[in-house]
């Protein structure tokens, strides 16, 4: 079992990579790049020779920094061992479901299922390359076809944790997870729009806003079809 200060390391390594390297993290973070490096590293304390560890206080405090859920530094970083063949790329099957309706409760903590392999060229033509902060989650509900179809896997760029333009997000609401389009108006509306015509068009204005979590813009949907 894993000591919380190698599951300390190993979280802040992740995000590490996720945020273009130990000095774009610092400054989400306000950290310097040389205490994220001495934390990862566990470089040893100059004074007490033991190896340096981030402190609970401090994972809290980067959890909110980030928006990350309470707790999400504590939790042990599963290992891949899987390869992937070549010229393929693996991206986690996430077990959580977005409603393209009502909203899903999903665990705090969501654990991969699997791993989904699939081309590297496809990826980065319909995806793009910023592959790292992409995984997978599945969709149910009706409210967007045509768009994409309930049991449809859809590619999540976590890094896009706010609203950058027009384009379907999931994001959190007082009734669980849910994926729709959102665009906001010149009036500083921001509307929330089905792609089923079926289901009306949500307006937030003011705080209403403010309360939305962004958890990542959907770039790409997989469709597998039964026969």
């Amino acid at each position: 079992m894993k000591t919380i200060e190698e599951t300390y390391r190993e979280r802040l390594l992740m995000l590490s990579k996720q945020y273009g390297g130990q000095t774009g993290l610092s400054k989400r973070i306000d950290k310097s790049p040389a205490q994220i490096s001495q934390w990862i590293n566990g470089s040893a304390d100059s004074k007490t020779g033991k190896a340096r560890s981030m402190k609970s206080d401090t994972a809290r405090e980067i959890e909110v920094a980030l928006n990350l859920p309470r707790g999400w530094f504590d939790q042990p970083v599963e290992a891949t061992t899987a390869n992937p063949r070549k010229g393929f790329i693996q991206f986690k099957l996430l077990n959580v479901k977005a409603a393209a309706g009502v909203g899903v409760i999903n665990s705090e903590f969501p654990e991969s299922i699997n791993l989904i392999e699939v081309s590297e060229t496809w990826a980065r033509k319909n995806i793009g390359n910023n592959l790292n902060s992409i995984s997978i989650i599945t969709a149910t509900g009706d409210s967007m076809q045509p768009t994409f179809e309930s049991g449809d896997l859809l590619f999540v760029d976590e890094k896009v944790n706010y609203y950058c333009s027009e384009g379907i997000y999931v994001f959190s609401s007082s009734v669980g997870l849910k994926v729709k389009r959102l665009e906001l108006s010149v009036n500083g509306e921001l509307k929330i729009i089905s792609d089923n015509k079926n289901y009306p068009v949500d307006i937030l204005k003011d705080e209403a806003i403010n309360s939305l979590k962004i958890c990542g813009k959907v770039v790409a949907t997989l469709r597998i079809n039964n026969i």
